[in-house]
């Protein structure tokens, strides 16, 4: 005869439950982790909040070795903690929601897992921004040089942004020669300047879809790059800061932009750091266009 507790034995080594058991167990230390961290960026808000009021009137200097000024610098802390906690609480949520449902109900599993994939995903994607912001901050770092197709470039940020593009109904463009030059630069830097680009024009496009223009001409011994689109635009006086890392846009009405606000600050510094300049043109209601320029591949 079995011993009296085999039923649980039995029951615990089918995959159904060896599932739910390890699921628990990662939710449950993802969950510790996360709601450390939001306690954590809620009590720094506070802070934040509590310094801009006990110095309303005083100069804000800028730190030693710093572009920043105090007030810039409270302020990028302020948008990278919203940026943390609110992904942090709707995992927390979902995490509720997941722990109220019995183990047949596997498609809402399904459902509140889903939405927690996407909010890590945030934060990854936050991490990796903060990360690479840092490298390019941080003096005498080695620059990868190497010949660049910038077209196989832009044909490999366009095919990554497809799908989003198309649940928008944004559709893309191309508009240069078929074999530019080879610009001379870091191709893992240069994709991340175009997918960055992109992802602002699909983002802040009309509700109703439109076009994006991703423009190539070559100019002695430059190339040029425009990204144009016809989407909700900027207003005039946010344009001399939206390269800054501590500057976020004002959403339009009441839309809720996902994203840290540090696509742009990271595509200037990586012009900047290949040698080129980049502009930005924008009018309310009709779009944007950010240009940029790279030196020429000479062979030696």
């Amino acid at each position: 005869m079995p011993p009296a507790n085999s039923w649980l034995l039995i029951t615990l080594q089918t995959p159904f439950w060896a599932a739910i058991l390890i699921g628990l167990a990662l939710i449950l230390a993802i969950a510790l982790a996360g709601i450390g961290y939001w306690r954590l960026s809620r009590r720094q808000e506070k802070l934040l909040k509590e310094l801009r009021e006990s110095q309303p009137h005083k100069p804000a200097p800028t730190a030693p070795g710093s572009t920043l000024s105090q007030d810039a610098y409270l302020q990028f802390i302020h948008n990278i903690s919203h940026e943390v906690s609110n992904p942090l609480q709707s995992i927390q949520t979902n995490l509720d929601n997941m722990a109220g449902c019995t183990p047949q109900e596997t498609a809402r599993w399904q459902q509140y897992l889903a939405i927690i994939t996407t909010e890590i995903r945030r934060l990854r994607e936050l991490t990796e921004n903060l990360r690479m912001l840092s490298r390019l901050e941080t003096p005498d770092v080695p620059v990868k040089r190497e010949p660049v197709n910038i077209k196989g470039v832009i044909e490999a940020v366009m095919m990554a942004q497809v799908e989003v593009a198309e649940a928008k109904r944004v559709r893309f463009s191309y508009n240069g020669p078929e074999r530019p030059a080879r610009v001379l630069g870091d191709r893992d830097h240069l994709y991340r300047v175009l997918n960055n680009l992109l992802d602002n024009s699909i983002k802040y496009a009309h509700p109703e879809g439109g076009e994006v223009v991703i423009a190539v001409q070559e100019e002695n011994d430059r190339l040029a790059v425009r990204v144009s689109d016809d989407g909700i635009g900027i207003p005039p006086e946010d344009l001399p800061y939206v390269f800054e890392m501590a500057y976020r846009m004002p959403h339009s009405g009441n839309l809720r932009k996902a994203g840290s606000g540090l696509g742009l600050a990271i595509v200037k510094r990586i012009v900047e750091q290949h040698g080129g300049k980049i502009q930005i043109q924008s009018q309310p209601g009709q779009g944007t266009s950010i240009v940029f320029d790279l030196p020429l591949y000479v062979p030696g």
